[in-house]
């Protein structure tokens, strides 16, 4: 269907048959055939003079006013070319038989106008079919491209973080500094497995989140009330989600809500209905709380992905009051 003579035999084939679909039963000889053919040829002439001379020329010289004064000219100089090959046919051609309304020059210029709307129309939306699919790929390349690019920060993102909590960690109970260091060494090879695809289970992903939270309980656990709920109506759905969506929002509000000695909490809850996800993060908001250094790199990470991965199936949500942050995300699941 690329093929350029494939496209231009296949539209002269198909529109001769419809032009000339009256006069078959009139088409009697060899003789015939070529004159309907010769007829059908003068409008196909035509309708390329506009397309591959007169259009591309002007607008290339951005003149496309221009076209209608020439368009006409055209039309009429075929028009009367049409009556004059007609006058000349032989008197056995089906043509002939016609009325002689139908001899006429105002009834031959308004074929050849009908014609070169009809000749030109497949090619025209081939055109933007294929102008269509290009914007696609392009777009769709740089989707890609701007995806790899996230995903390429979240690891050091993720590794920026995580050695905060060691560090924190480590400053009280150095002795579990081994089995914490062998706690992050799944987590890191959960991401490294996972970083590069599209989608993920979300079982596989939830089990991640869990892992994490479970981390930053060892570190704040003492101090700060950790829950974590996670509900669905269909215990048993596949669902799949593309990796690392959701702990980004679960690691600010640990790293903002769980920075002081007060009393803080942070509580994720996780529902599931009907193949959408709610999450659904809050955190306090303590009157005095210590310097964070942030990034800002994870959320906006995730909003950028959110917009390229979910367009128009995802909505992000925030509330911040003077005790509370809230964020909350809904998405459709795979």
């Amino acid at each position: 269907m690329e093929n350029v003579w494939f496209q231009e035999f296949l539209v002269f084939a198909t529109l001769f048959v419809l032009f000339t679909l009256n006069d078959w039963m009139l088409i009697t000889s060899w003789n015939a055939l070529w004159v309907g053919l010769g007829y059908f040829g003068i409008l196909y002439v035509h309708a390329l003079l506009h397309r591959f001379f007169i259009l591309p020329r002007l607008m290339e010289k951005q003149q496309p006013l221009k076209y209608v004064p020439i368009g006409l000219g055209l039309l009429l100089v075929f028009g009367a070319a049409l009556t004059l090959a007609k006058s000349f046919l032989s008197p056995d051609c089906y043509i002939m038989s016609k009325t002689t309304a139908e001899q006429s020059f105002l009834f031959n210029t308004a074929t050849c106008a009908v014609s070169l709307i009809a000749i030109n129309s497949p090619f025209i939306m081939l055109r933007f079919y294929r102008q269509k699919k290009k914007e696609a790929s392009s777009q769709l390349c740089i989707n890609n491209t701007e995806l790899n690019l996230l995903r390429s920060q979240l690891n050091p993102h993720f590794l920026f973080n995580t050695f905060n909590n060691l560090y924190g960690i480590s400053l009280h109970e150095p002795s579990r500094i081994p089995d914490l260091i062998l706690q992050v060494s799944q987590l890191m090879r959960y991401q490294l497995d996972n970083i590069c695809k599209e989608w993920v289970s979300l079982k596989e992903e939830l089990t991640f989140v869990e892992n994490c939270i479970a981390l930053e309980e060892e570190r704040v656990g003492c101090r700060c009330d950790i829950q974590y709920e996670f509900k669905t109506d269909q215990p048993d759905a596949q669902y799949y989600i593309a990796p690392l969506m959701l702990m980004p929002f679960i690691e600010n509000a640990f790293k903002h809500g769980a920075n002081n000695i007060e009393a803080c909490y942070v509580h994720t809850l996780i529902e599931v209905r009907n193949g959408q996800l709610e999450l659904t993060v809050r955190n306090s908001m303590p009157k005095k709380s210590r310097q964070v250094t942030s990034t800002g790199i994870g959320l906006q990470n995730i909003e950028q992905r959110l917009q390229i991965l979910y367009p128009g199936k995802h909505r992000l949500r925030r509330h911040i009051t003077r005790e509370e942050y809230l964020v909350s995300l809904s998405l459709q699941l795979q």
